[in-house]
């Protein structure tokens, strides 16, 4: 069951999109999720690939909730749905704001891996979304973990301490306490408790649930007729065929690619690590046996069946550096502002230094990036995950990833991207003004995983007094959004292509929006200026945390609506209307 708080937010939600439970409606805008039972299961593959048809949120519960967030599924204090669990203001307009942002038409896809003990809480939330599975045999996942690096890379130790500890807290310890003990056990054997422990909590979930299972061996078998039967199941047109696309030698990390296609399953491990995989994979289910219903043992046994698809492959030793190589640095221009069409662009987009002082000072001036779990300006996520801001508490500032200091900053929310233009006396451009300054521009430079990660804010063969990257690298936010209702909470259009999106002119000029305080690893900031926004214009930082500090504090107002608040905070911001 869920608190009374955490109801009361997800009925006014679906309130809001005008899915009332009594009235039996066919709900065609709630958003479709897409659940693995671990990582590397290609949920990338999926979400690329319905990426034309389906907007896409990649893990907004796992990736963007603060650890700290009573609803984040990194955090090792248990969120008890029982007993109930306080949120404050922030954290519950935040929560309703991300909830609505999931909900549209054409409908919208939602990826989430490695929920663990959250999967109830977000299955609950979104009570109206149909679910895919995404399965993939243990083995398979191992030799992706191993081929990668990616146990140590993305701090699975940890990973594995806090879903350990979270099984023996009181709500949880009599069904899961035995499956996870607090033994430090090495990687396969971790892995592999992992792995099926996370299986178990979403079979468990997703009992008497509709859904459709998405095998990653059957897909990498027949990935046409997969597609097609998603397709089907979902009532959306059938995407094209994929289009080849090279990583070039510039590739930074391509790990979060997805051009590279499969038609083999070849499982990169030694036989040993791949026995220790499934010999504990099984044997956590054999433990769950003892307490848990049997028809969620057998469904989470189907799910990880499939070890035996897999041919074995002897990993080859190759030297590896201790760490991946750091990008050299450039150095960037100073910002200048070009015409283009009716308003002056600035020739770079915002970087990570840039980014990095200006959460530094507004830090200093009382307003942290992070209060109550949720991420006003920018979502810090670690550096192997593609983050490349991270806050110093010794110090008490902000630091940039070694090498990336002139690499565009992403992961920033519309209001870390207004609260750069208003410190910068400038502003963020309309879709209108984007759409007429791409006109005629350069083909991206670097779109479609040509480079695996972003490149420096300096497009190569240009020049200081010209616009670098007007399109490619990163999407843009933009200062205008879609008209809504007067509740619904404000939404801000994207624009443009980034290194993870396509660069077609039909792609770049799609129309797409976020909720203010939504971000992803491809959206940037781009700015402009006109007569009316200059240097002197700009806010300083002390001002701008005054006047988010007292946005933060009105948030309590029953009478007020989720858009009415936000209204206040693009105001607060920009001095602007809402909406143009």
């Amino acid at each position: 069951m869920l608190t009374a708080g955490l109801k009361d937010i997800a009925a006014r939600v679906v309130a809001l999109h005008r899915q009332d439970e009594g009235k039996g409606l066919a709900l065609t805008t709630a958003p479709v999720m897409a659940l693995g039972i671990f990582e590397r299961v290609g949920s990338n593959w999926l979400s690329d690939s319905l990426r034309g048809e389906m907007p896409q949120h990649n893990e907004p519960f796992r990736q963007q909730l603060s650890r700290k967030h009573p609803m984040s599924p990194s955090d090792r204090v248990p969120l008890d749905l029982t007993d109930g669990a306080w949120l404050g203001e922030l954290e519950r307009h935040h929560l309703a704001c991300a909830l609505s942002d999931l909900y549209g038409h054409p409908r919208h896809l939602v990826k989430e891996t490695n929920l663990f003990f959250s999967t109830d809480t977000v299955l609950t939330l979104l009570p109206y979304s149909p679910v895919l599975v995404l399965t993939r045999a243990p083995v398979g996942i191992a030799s992706s973990f191993a081929r990668s690096r990616l146990w140590k890379r993305w701090g699975y130790d940890e990973r594995y301490a806090q879903v350990a500890v979270t099984a023996h807290s009181a709500r949880w310890r009599r069904e899961f306490e035995p499956l996870l003990p607090q033994d430090d056990p090495e990687e396969p054997i971790a892995l592999g408790r992992l792995i099926a422990v996370n299986a178990l909590l979403l079979a468990r979930a997703l009992a008497g649930r509709d859904r459709t299972i998405v095998s990653y061996e059957q897909h990498v078998k027949d990935p046409t007729a997969t597609l097609a039967r998603i397709a089907a199941h979902l009532d959306v047109a059938l995407p094209a065929s994929p289009r080849p696309r090279p990583t070039t030698p510039e590739a930074a990390d391509a790990t979060f690619a997805t051009n590279g296609h499969k038609n083999e399953l070849i499982a990169t491990l030694d036989r040993h690590t791949a026995e220790l995989v499934s010999e504990h994979a099984n044997a956590t289910l054999i433990h769950a046996a003892q307490t848990l219903d049997p028809q969620v043992i057998a469904t989470a046994a189907e799910w990880l069946a499939g070890d035996d698809l897999y041919e074995l492959c002897e990993p080859v030793t190759r030297p590896r550096p201790a760490t991946r190589p750091v990008p050299v640095p450039q150095k960037v221009p100073l910002p200048a502002y070009c015409p283009v069409t009716r308003v002056s662009w600035r020739n770079t987009l915002v970087t990570n230094g840039e980014m990095a002082d200006l959460l530094t000072m507004l830090h200093a001036a009382g307003m942290p990036n992070t209060q109550s779990g949720t991420n006003l300006l920018l979502c810090p996520m670690p550096h192997e995950r593609g983050g490349r801001l991270r806050f110093d508490p010794k110090q008490r500032r902000w630091l940039v990833s070694p090498g990336y200091e002139a690499h565009p900053a992403y992961w920033v929310t519309w209001v870390g991207a207004a609260a750069m233009a208003a410190w910068s006396g400038a502003r963020l451009p309309t879709r209108a003004e984007a759409l007429d300054a791409a006109v005629g521009a350069p083909p991206a430079h670097n779109c479609d995983y040509a480079m695996g990660d972003t490149s420096s804010v300096i497009e190569p063969g240009r020049g200081a007094g010209q616009v670098h990257h007007l399109v490619g690298n990163l999407q843009i936010w933009c200062s205008d959004g879609p008209v809504l209702s007067e509740a619904e909470p404000e939404q801000r259009f994207l624009f443009g292509a980034a290194w993870n999106t396509p660069g077609t002119g039909e792609a770049i000029g799609a129309m797409r929006s976020r909720y203010l305080l939504g971000s992803s690893r491809g959206v940037g900031v781009r700015l402009v200026r006109d007569p009316d926004t200059t240097q002197a214009t700009g806010l300083g930082a002390w001002e701008l945390a005054h006047r988010i500090n007292g946005w933060i504090d009105d948030l309590g107002n029953p009478a007020c609506s989720l858009g009415e608040l936000d209204r206040r905070l693009v105001t607060a911001l920009t001095g602007a209307a809402a909406s143009s």
